[in-house]
């Protein structure tokens, strides 16, 4: 869970890799896939995830959250 203060830092946000759309890290969650080869995480808002989107070479279980 995030800390009180990072609750009321507004400008602290990421980008989900499948809608580009900036969100506050509270809803996202961390994917692990590959690219060119290489191990990489890829944040992913949960409507996403939960709507199956998935990293390239998706390697792990995701379970399904309430939004």
């Amino acid at each position: 869970m995030p800390s009180e203060k990072a609750k009321d830092n507004k400008s602290l946000v990421a980008v989900c890799a499948a809608c580009a759309k900036p969100f506050s890290p509270e809803v996202m969650v961390s994917l692990a896939g590959r690219e060119e080869g290489k191990r990489k995480q890829f944040a992913v808002c949960i409507e996403c995830a939960n709507h199956g989107w998935r990293p390239p070479q998706f390697t792990g279980i995701y379970t399904f959250r309430p939004q």
